[in-house]
């Protein structure tokens, strides 16, 4: 098959002819239609300083969010089968280590991430164990349905266990409006946030508009307000701040601003 195959550590990767994946028997072959682009794959092509302490064997085929449809079905397989689409949870745990035996599956003490750790979606067929396979409604363009993975990031971001209650009617800030924070924007409008005040870096206008046309109701250009963020969203919100703030860019300084504009209790 062809697959997209960092060789080198150095920029770069290229197609090239690997041999298809054979699968376990709790494993499942997926014939890949769609796939999209993570950051991460950004800086494994860069080979960035993160890259290069963190990849640790080449050759691999890089990228780890996809849509496809399933051709092959492991002998213990019990909840998918041959035809069904699906996308893919990427990260790929142990299940036996002390974190997953106690429902900490998040932080398993030996996962494993596709595109990083072992060889990833940027091909015409991935092996994945049953378990990180969600099927997707047939209809369902595999285009919309690779971004399941970051889009799955926003939502658990925004409803943790499902509390519709702690974001429906409140007053919210996203702090990063990445892919991510964008999603984030998106699900709090969905589900009736009352004000999203968005903040960006200012670097790419294009995400500030987009910002914008998926629900914020105020984005607000960090570069160039400074130090006048916290206090654009207090008088905004007639001095008392917001109900909840989400950090979504990793920046040290978006932490500190995001306390700052909650209100107290927030």
């Amino acid at each position: 098959m062809y697959a997209f195959v960092k060789k080198k550590r150095d920029v770069g990767a290229d197609i090239a002819m690997v041999d298809t994946p054979e699968i376990e028997k709790e494993e499942v072959l997926v014939k890949v239609k769609a796939a999209s682009i993570c950051g991460t794959d950004v800086e494994v092509w860069n080979w960035n300083q993160w890259a290069q302490s963190r990849v640790k064997n080449l050759p691999l085929i890089l990228g780890h969010e996809l849509a496809g449809e399933i051709v092959e079905v492991g002998a213990e397989v019990t909840t998918l089968q041959e035809g069904d689409m699906v996308s893919a949870e990427t990260h790929i745990v142990d299940g036996t280590c002390y974190q997953c035996r106690t429902d900490r599956m998040h932080i398993c003490q030996n996962m494993e991430i596709l595109g990083v750790d072992r060889d990833g979606v940027f091909a015409e067929y991935v092996k994945l164990p049953e378990r990180n396979a969600w099927k997707n409604h047939p209809d369902l363009d595999p285009a919309i349905a690779s971004l399941q993975e970051p889009l799955g990031n926003a939502v658990q971001s925004v409803l943790p266990k499902d509390h519709i209650e702690d974001v429906a009617g409140k007053n919210i800030a996203v702090l990063g409006c990445g892919p991510i924070g964008l999603m984030t924007i998106a699900v709090l409008k969905t589900i009736g946030a009352a004000k999203i005040f968005a903040t960006a870096g200012g670097r790419n206008k294009v995400r500030m508009e987009l910002a914008k046309k998926v629900g914020a109701d105020m984005v607000l250009n960090a570069r160039e307000e400074g130090q006048n963020l916290v206090k654009i969203v207090r008088q905004a919100t007639d001095g008392k701040g917001v109900d909840v703030a989400l950090e979504m860019s990793g920046a040290a300084s978006a932490v500190r601003q995001a306390f700052n504009m909650l209100t107290p209790g927030g």
